[in-house]
């Protein structure tokens, strides 16, 4: 049903109705022309809430992405520096500060990326890896 060709054909009928002088029939068309105004509000409604809704997601999967990205280089920086302090201390020292920083930066990166899965469902945005 195209409710802008409904509303054509009642506003024709409601200009009949008017020139016969049927009251009645033009309050009750005006009526229906309301109704019929207010269906179409509510679909543009609708449609600028599901282009809103997903503007709102494209934008969302994109800072999820961005921060996905943080979080590599984050995880570089920090085996980066695991290996340069190995180098800079003693063999036995180096290799104890090397294990140990090794140990916290895969426990810091297996609960970010937990967090960060989780956030993504929590999202609900599908973003492939």
């Amino acid at each position: 049903m195209d409710l802008f060709h409904e509303i054509r054909q009642i506003e024709v009928e409601i200009a009949k109705a008017i020139l016969a002088g049927a009251d009645a029939t033009v309050g009750a068309l005006k009526s229906q022309k309301t109704e019929f105004e207010r269906q179409l509000q509510l679909a543009a409604l609708k449609r600028n809430m599901l282009r809103d809704a997903n503007h709102l997601a494209e934008d969302s999967a994109q800072i999820l992405h961005g921060k996905e990205t943080m979080f590599d280089d984050w995880g570089r920086e920090l085996t980066r520096i695991q290996s340069q302090l190995g180098i800079s201390f003693e063999s036995k020292t180096g290799d104890a500060i090397s294990s140990q920083l090794q140990n916290e930066i895969r426990k810091l990166c297996t609960d970010r990326e937990a967090d960060f899965q989780e956030l993504k469902k929590s999202c609900k945005v599908n973003i492939p890896m």
